[in-house]
């Protein structure tokens, strides 16, 4: 799945860091999230965690919106670091969900001794 063509689902860039969800693949009772950090910072981009979150409802209006936390199941060729001026394309595996009407796939980026966090 790496080295296959890929969709670009969702980009957000930040501070230099560019994270990218490119490919969803559902596979019987697991689904495979192909994704991509590239770093132009200047700095090394250590990662602390990378967490999924499913939402539901308006972030505007509190009464109604949840964010469900996504287990992960296995983590492929995930680094711990990426150096300045490269970009790195690892897989998350996660049980199989189905999003609804109105909700939305959350990815949440948090760097180990820094304040940089993407939410994608």
């Amino acid at each position: 799945m790496l080295k296959s063509s890929f969709e670009r689902i969702k980009t957000k860039r930040k501070k230099g860091i560019k994270i990218q969800l490119q490919k969803m693949v559902y596979n019987t009772s697991e689904v495979y999230l192909v994704i991509e950090i590239k770093n132009r910072s200047g700095i090394d981009f250590e990662i602390d965690y990378l967490n999924v979150y499913r939402t539901n409802g308006n972030n505007k209006r509190k009464a109604s919106y949840q964010r469900l936390g996504q287990e992960v199941i296995y983590k492929h060729k995930t680094p711990e670091t990426i150096v300045n001026g490269r970009s790195q394309r690892f897989i998350y595996v996660l049980p199989k969900f189905v999003l609804g009407d109105n909700e939305k796939l959350v990815l949440e980026l948090k760097e180990t001794n820094g304040s940089r966090k993407i939410i994608l």
